[in-house]
């Protein structure tokens, strides 16, 4: 009778570890799935956003932006990731405004300088599909000194990551 609890608990043990490691496996596909989905712009992101927009931006009309992901020092202050990229889209030299901003596109860029977003105004909002961004800030360390040096060109050129 003990071998047979034994074995019992042995092969429930066995299947609660296979149903642990199917969840993990579902988690990891629907993480990739999510990431792919928001990179390629299908994800609404409904945000609070600072938006430059002259007084003769019609509704309906579209215009090219840009933003500028926070560094890791800015983020913090603001109590955002590093790399946010939606807390201020420079669209024209028209006075700043505070409104809701539906983004189709990556919320949080650290890899990248800047984001070019093509947003059109609504009624009471505005809405920016992502477009572009600066090629991938590379990161690494130089050889002799073992300082950071970063590169925004691909690795064409470096600088000091530290000045």
């Amino acid at each position: 009778m003990t071998d047979d609890n034994t074995s019992k608990k042995t092969s429930d043990t066995a299947a609660g570890y296979g149903c642990l490691f199917l969840l993990g496996i579902v988690g990891a596909i629907g993480y990739w799935a999510y990431t792919g989905i928001d990179s390629a712009g299908w994800m609404q992101h409904r945000q609070d956003s600072v938006i430059t927009a002259e007084s003769n931006w019609f509704v309906g009309e579209s215009k090219d932006c840009t933003s500028y992901p926070l560094d890791e020092k800015t983020a913090h202050g603001m109590e955002k990731p590093t790399g946010y990229a939606i807390s201020k889209i420079s669209c024209d030299g028209g006075p700043e405004h505070s409104v809701k901003i539906t983004f189709l596109g990556r919320t949080e860029q650290p890899d990248h300088s800047w984001v070019r977003w093509r947003c059109t105004r609504n009624q009471d909002s505005f809405t920016c599909k992502e477009t572009d961004a600066s090629p991938p800030i590379l990161r690494s360390h130089d050889v002799k000194t073992g300082r950071p040096i970063l590169s925004y060109d691909g690795g064409k050129t470096w600088e000091w990551a530290d000045q």
